[in-house]
Order: structure tokens, then C-alpha cells, then sequence
């Protein structure tokens, strides 16, 4: 297990957890455990080479949490990226010492074809086999038995689950919402159901309309966390809801990498 008290270097922090990821999977090349981090092999091989003195929040956090225990991955992003750990305090206050999901899960969240069976393992009532069956047919079923035995889910009393809340980096956040949007949001059902699109648009200032959207937005997403948390809203209801916002343009960049 990787400690950050023991660098003061980011740098020299993230080769050590490279050479630990080598050692651990010695048969791997350096693009086969790119390839399993999701990072493209030229910046993990520049981040092993301590070529890069601050990487992309993103990539440095799936280095981390593949060796690290989450107490170490906690104090890594307060150590070595304070600004993410402010903004992610803020946005989830009283939240952030909710672990991180495992890297392996973390790709059944992001794919297309699994990731309402995790969805609904992950919830407080979890997944049954006979709903599984169910709703997602044999397939659905044999991914279930799958990701049982590769230990990514367990199974308990008949219940398959993930133990307490998660985490999860932004890169899957926005796979997962992606996909919650694009094949799971009922469009025919609009006004007649309650579900809700909706996006506005007009040339601004970004400096000065970005700051102020994400204080109205950190403000309802603790007004949904509270929803969600009341005990008058237990049930087996899956409801998804999702808050996002952005410039059209990528050239305000510093803030890449907040997770939500």
C-alpha cells in the first residue's frame, strides 16, 4: 500500500504507484495497464518516467486508486490537488469521505450494457437474480453471475449489492449520466410523466455566469441529496436525477477534473 506522507513530490508519488501497479501485474506491458487505467499509454508512460510534474487530476486519481487503500486516496487529493478536495467538500458536504468505487467496477458503471445492473446492485435494496432475469433476460442474468464471481458485487441472503455508498471519478460520472440520458430518459413520456429535460444556451461571460450557476447548482444538488435522504422516500424505484453545465468551448480548463 502506497502512503502519500512518505513523498512530497507529486511526481515521484505517482511513479512509486506505477512501479506497485508493475509489480502487481508483471505480465502486463505498458499499454495493457494503460489500457486497464483508461489512460492513453503516451501520458502513463511520461507519468512513470516522472516527465509530467502535474498530470490531469483524472489520470493521477486512477493511478492512485488502484494501489491505494481510501484513507491514502482521501489525503492524496488533499495533499497534491487541494482545489479539487475544497470543491469536492463543498459539493459534497458530508460526503467526502465516501470511498471510491473500484477501477473494475468503475467500467461496468461506464459500459453501455452493464451499467443499469450496477445501478441497481448498488442501491440500498440491491439486485435479485429473479429480477435480474426478469428484466434484463439470460444475458442479463450471466453478466450478474459475472460480476459475482470477479467480486466486483456480492451476493448475501439472495441479494446481490455493493457495500455502502460509492464514489466515482468524473470520467465515469460522465459516462454514466451519458448513458442514463440517452437511453433511459423517456421522451415520449414528457408532460405526462414526471421526468424533465431541459437546457439553455446564449453567448455570456464566463467569468462571471460559471461561478453563479455553480453555486444554484451545489445548492439543488444538496436539495436532491436531502430528497433522496428522507425517509419517506425509501423504496424499490430506481429515480436517476442529474445536474450538469459547461462552456461550449474547452478553453476554460482549470477547473477539469472536479468530481460530482
Amino acid at each position: 500500500m502506497q502512503e502519500t506522507n512518505r513523498f512530497d513530490d507529486l511526481s515521484d508519488f505517482l511513479a512509486s504507484c506505477v512501479n506497485k501497479i508493475r509489480s502487481t501485474y508483471p505480465r502486463f506491458s505498458n499499454l495493457q495497464l494503460s489500457k486497464r487505467l483508461g489512460i492513453p499509454n503516451s501520458t502513463f508512460d511520461r507519468i512513470s518516467k516522472k516527465e509530467v510534474q502535474k498530470p490531469s487530476f483524472n489520470y493521477a486519481l486512477k493511478i492512485v486508486q488502484e494501489v491505494c487503500e481510501e484513507e491514502s486516496v482521501q489525503n492524496f487529493i488533499k495533499k497534491f490537488y487541494p482545489n479539487m478536495y475544497e470543491d469536492f467538500t463543498k459539493v459534497y458536504s458530508g460526503n467526502q469521505d465516501v470511498p471510491f468505487v473500484s477501477p473494475e467496477a468503475e467500467s461496468y458503471f461506464r459500459d453501455p450494457t452493464t451499467y443499469e445492473i450496477m445501478l441497481m446492485a448498488t442501491t440500498e435494496v440491491g439486485l435479485s437474480k429473479t429480477v435480474a432475469k426478469e428484466e434484463f433476460g439470460r444475458k442479463g442474468l450471466a453478466i450478474l453471475e459475472k460480476l459475482i464471481v470477479e467480486n466486483v458485487l456480492e451476493e448475501k441472503n439472495g441479494i446481490v449489492s455493493m457495500n455502502g455508498p460509492i464514489n466515482a471519478n468524473q470520467e465515469t460520472v460522465h459516462k454514466l449520466f451519458a448513458n442514463l440520458v440517452q437511453m433511459n430518459y423517456d421522451v415520449d413520456a414528457f408532460g405526462r410523466k414526471n421526468n424533465w429535460l431541459t437546457l439553455q444556451y446564449q453567448s455570456a461571460n464566463a467569468d462571471y455566469v460559471l461561478p453563479r450557476l455553480l453555486e444554484v447548482y451545489r445548492e439543488s444538488n444538496g436539495k436532491i441529496r436531502e430528497i433522496f435522504n428522507s425517509p419517506k422516500a425509501k423504496g424499490n424505484d430506481i429515480v436517476w436525477a442529474g445536474l450538469v453545465m459547461d462552456t461550449l468551448s474547452k478553453k476554460n480548463d482549470q477547473n477539469m477534473g472536479v468530481m460530482q
